[in-house]
């Protein structure tokens, strides 16, 4: 009975669509009645190649949550740009060690954005300091991320927490302070319900509050040469403003962390792969990453690729941690 009440919901959220329904019928068929372990990848010829988008590609450093056992970094991704990495979004447990393995420089990085201050999104973050010692770096380096509460540090909080004079790593402390060494780290807490920052001519970025139950949380866009990318994080969408945040987008990353019958406090934390399949076809993003994966997401992750695919006929992607996905195919 619980399979046909979670199905009759299922079916009613995506009514308003016969593609939804479609989709919906097709994940579950596969993933609860046929038991799936399909791995195809859609053919991507549903998608010209856009000029803007032109040398451009996202790579996931950290494809997992916080799990200790599902062989996966923590999340964190890469937006490169003619084969350099600009932009660091998340800093997730392991992802410092997969940021060499990318062969990325630190050195080239313009900016590091945060979605959230949950260990399996910024653990990593002295990590990646203390690591630019051995390296080049002159320019000084913008972390941006969330405002804080009474759970949670602001950005700016959480960088001196951990760096500043009394930090708990208050040996990198000459990295918060101006003029004390080859760069400086610039802290910014995001505290408005959207927020846009011109890093150079080419490169903005701009965000979304989003809901992660208690924890202060963002959604990011990442626009490059006029090629955009949206990043979800943690997020239930609970304001339904994704699928417009990302309108068009030409690569959408959602978190696909639990299951449609998850419990309440996982859903005020996180998506159902319902809402994914809603958001993907109503977001008209050209390419979906289903990332953040968990063991309790990861049995039905196969079905749920082709759910989206078969509303969106989009290329969908499970991330893996090191994957690169050009955005020029």
């Amino acid at each position: 009975m619980r399979f046909v009440s979670t199905l009759f919901t299922t079916l009613k959220l995506l009514s308003r669509n016969v593609i939804y329904i479609s989709a919906a019928l097709l994940f579950f068929q596969s993933a609860y009645v046929l038991g799936s372990t399909a791995t195809r990848e859609p053919a991507l010829s549903s998608i010209s190649s856009p000029q803007h988008c032109e040398n451009v590609a996202v790579q996931i450093l950290g494809s997992g949550g916080p799990e200790l056992d599902d062989n996966r970094a923590s999340s964190a991704y890469l937006v490169w740009h003619n084969n350099t990495a600009l932009v660091l979004v998340d800093a997730g447990s392991g992802s410092s060690i997969q940021f060499g393995a990318a062969n990325a420089a630190f050195d080239d990085l313009d900016i590091i954005v945060l979605s959230h201050l949950h260990t399996d999104h910024a653990a990593d973050l002295p990590s990646f300091i203390k690591g630019s010692y051995f390296g080049s770096r002159t320019r000084n380096l913008p972390i941006i991320g969330p405002k804080g509460n009474n759970l949670m540090p602001s950005t700016e909080y959480y960088v001196s927490a951990l760096m500043g004079e009394q930090g708990a790593f208050r040996y990198l402390s000459s990295y918060t302070q101006p003029e004390q060494d080859n760069y400086t780290l610039i802290p910014i807490s995001v505290t408005a319900p959207a927020f846009n920052y011109r890093v150079n001519p080419s490169l903005e970025v701009s965000a979304i509050e989003v809901n992660h139950g208690p924890i202060p949380a963002l959604a990011w866009k990442i626009n490059i040469e006029g090629c955009t990318i949206v990043f979800s994080g943690d997020t239930n969408d609970e304001d339904a403003t994704l699928a417009n945040f990302a309108n068009n987008a030409d690569m959408l990353v959602v978190h696909n962390a639990i299951s449609n019958n998850a419990g309440t406090v996982a859903k005020n934390l996180h998506m159902t792969p319902a809402q994914l399949i809603d958001i993907a076809v109503k977001s008209k993003a050209k390419r979906i990453v289903l990332s953040h994966i968990m063991k309790r997401s990861e049995k039905g992750l196969n079905a749920l690729k082709d759910a989206i695919f078969a509303a969106t006929h989009h290329p969908v992607y499970a991330a893996q941690d090191l994957m690169m996905i050009p955005l020029s195919e």
